[in-house]
């Protein structure tokens, strides 16, 4: 009976709560309003007419939004799901919990019954010897605190299986929500879908005739450059307001080498023969390889591959650009420190916004044929100082 008192003597352990901060969404909300504003002054600084694959960028624009946020609403459905997996768990552990110190308390009182209560009264009127008077009047005042002690801690075990129980409710009509608002946006994407292709299908004898003109691809390799250069102005403008604060391959060759998460630790220029390219596929167009037809050299690699494929940071870095630019379809830049751009374009989808972080092999957009591209596939550069280089010659 005394082994009982001590087991008695158990608390429950506290809970504690993070807190949340608006700081740093209110710093990326600006720097996605101010590379939003410098993507129009680039456009609008050239002289270039309108292109027959203008038509198609808002419903480009269109479903790359809603695919992001379709990926958001998975990533938040599973962790709604793991936190739902944990309640359960907890809550299963705190039932058990209670049934034991209610078996407790069942016991104390049987035991308190058969001896006629514990009044020290009767035991100082007993007669019998004081020292065993002593000792069991020491033994119940054991008795009664431990009894106080299991009462108060079952009922702090009542309210917090309470507790629990609201919480789990309150994440089961989340995850209802979170399913409902997937089913809009999916339908919200199948007439975005439909409506790029109607589009696509009236435009598409353009679109091809434009693509082959030497002067609109001479014209998009300067208007990624001038984004690049502002880009790095902007850059350089962030660092100094933060300082202030505080071997070639075939035509044809086959992709299977992915980057990945094992790159993620090292700084760009260590990963020179260590790099993977952003997505598997066939690799149709090489650095310094002229054009069908004339025109500028190509300036990177184009990766013909699945629409929808993922693609994946070539290395560790901050999202810089990720918007729709003419004769790039939606694209994507990364800015991994030391001068060094990666450039990821025509993607279908871009899962990443300015601001972002990113790790090497973290999927940032998925494959498509934006911007007019007749194939889906990515274009992918590699950039230092502005200057683009072989991607190749990094490639282990």
């Amino acid at each position: 009976m005394r082994r009982l008192v001590w087991l008695l003597l158990a608390l429950l352990p506290g809970i504690a709560s993070p807190a949340t901060d608006s700081t740093k969404q209110h710093e990326l909300d600006e720097l996605r309003h101010r590379i939003a504003a410098l993507r129009n002054e680039v456009e609008q600084a050239s002289a270039d007419r309108s292109e027959a694959a203008d038509g198609l960028r808002t419903s480009e624009q269109k479903i790359s939004d809603v695919n992001r946020a379709l990926r958001e609403l998975q990533d938040k459905e599973q962790q709604l799901g793991q936190s739902l997996k944990k309640l359960g768990q907890e809550s299963e552990a705190t039932q058990a919990k209670l049934h034991d110190q209610e078996q407790l308390l069942a016991t104390l009182l049987r035991q308190s019954y058969s001896q006629e209560g514990d009044d020290a009264t009767r035991l100082l009127l007993s007669g019998r010897d004081p020292g065993d008077i002593q000792r069991d009047l020491e033994y119940y005042g054991y008795i009664g605190r431990a009894r106080a002690r299991l009462i108060d801690e079952h009922k702090a075990t009542l309210d917090h299986l309470a507790e629990l129980e609201a919480d789990t409710r309150g994440r089961e009509t989340d995850l209802d929500q979170v399913r409902k608002t997937q089913l809009s946006q999916r339908q919200e994407l199948d007439q975005e879908k439909q409506a790029r292709q109607s589009t696509y299908n009236k435009l598409s004898d353009q679109i091809r005739a434009q693509r082959k003109q030497i002067g609109n691809l001479q014209r998009d390799q300067k208007r990624l450059s001038r984004l690049i250069e502002r880009l790095q102005r902007l850059a350089e403008e962030s660092r100094a307001r933060k300082s202030s604060k505080s071997s070639e391959p075939q035509h044809g060759k086959r992709v299977n080498d992915v980057a990945d998460a094992s790159l993620a630790g090292l700084n760009f220029p260590a990963l020179k023969g260590k790099l993977a390219l952003p997505v598997a596929g066939e690799l149709l167009a090489r650095f310094g390889q002229s054009r069908a037809g004339g025109g500028p050299n190509w300036k990177g690699l184009f990766i013909k591959a699945s629409a929808g494929q993922p693609v994946h940071a070539v290395a560790s870095g901050e999202v810089v650009f990720a918007d729709w630019l003419r004769g790039f379809g939606n694209l994507l830049i990364l800015d991994h420190g030391n001068g060094y751009l990666s450039l990821y374009s025509n993607n279908e989808s871009l899962y990443k916004q300015a601001g972002d972080r990113v790790k090497a092999g973290d999927v940032i957009a998925t494959v498509g044929n934006t911007g007019g591209q007749d194939e889906p596939g990515l274009y992918f550069e590699l950039r230092h100082q502005g200057q683009p280089f072989d991607p190749m010659s990094w490639v282990k």
